[in-house]
């Protein structure tokens, strides 16, 4: 019986969990057929809910250029996306970052757990009031189509005065 070591999907797990970005890089630079950048764990954890849950933040950046990752992954246990990870981390400026990083994403601010919370319920009201304003206008904004924005013209050429004339 041979030993092979740890497998692709493994080692993308264990980078991010360690913010190891060259063995991320590693992994990523192999045979895609030799990993699958959505595995997860037996809890259903993904390597952007490792990354996230350690704030992993150079993790998250690269595996969001990634194609086909799954931002909203949902785990098995709490139902957390990694966005709930990241809105619940212990430092209210490092969730905030990561926070970002993960909605310019495409992370939905909308998903809720199994306890009908979204990321925004999640993250502590005494210390990451920066986290929930950001998820709260992240989560206004998904509302608001593009074409419901009036678009100001400043070059007058409707012959009305603009507000500051």
């Amino acid at each position: 019986m041979s030993e092979e070591g740890a497998s692709h999907n493994e080692l993308l797990i264990a980078a991010c969990k360690e913010d190891n970005l060259d063995m991320l890089e590693e992994v990523l630079s192999a045979d895609t057929s030799s990993f699958d950048i959505n595995h997860t764990d037996g809890l259903g954890n993904s390597a952007l809910h490792y990354a996230a849950r350690y704030a992993s933040t150079g993790c998250l950046e690269i595996l969001l250029y990634y194609d086909g990752i799954n931002v909203n992954a949902v785990n098995r246990i709490e139902g957390d996306t990694p966005l709930h990870k990241a809105a619940e981390y212990h430092d209210p400026e490092t969730a905030l970052e990561m926070v970002q990083i993960l909605i310019n994403g495409g992370a939905s601010p909308k998903l809720q757990n199994k306890m009908k919370q979204t990321a925004v319920d999640i993250a502590p009201s005494d210390t990451h009031a920066d986290v929930k304003a950001f998820l709260e206008t992240a989560a206004l904004g998904a509302f608001i189509d593009s074409r419901d924005v009036p678009v100001d013209d400043d070059d007058d050429s409707d012959d009305v005065p603009s507000d500051d004339e």
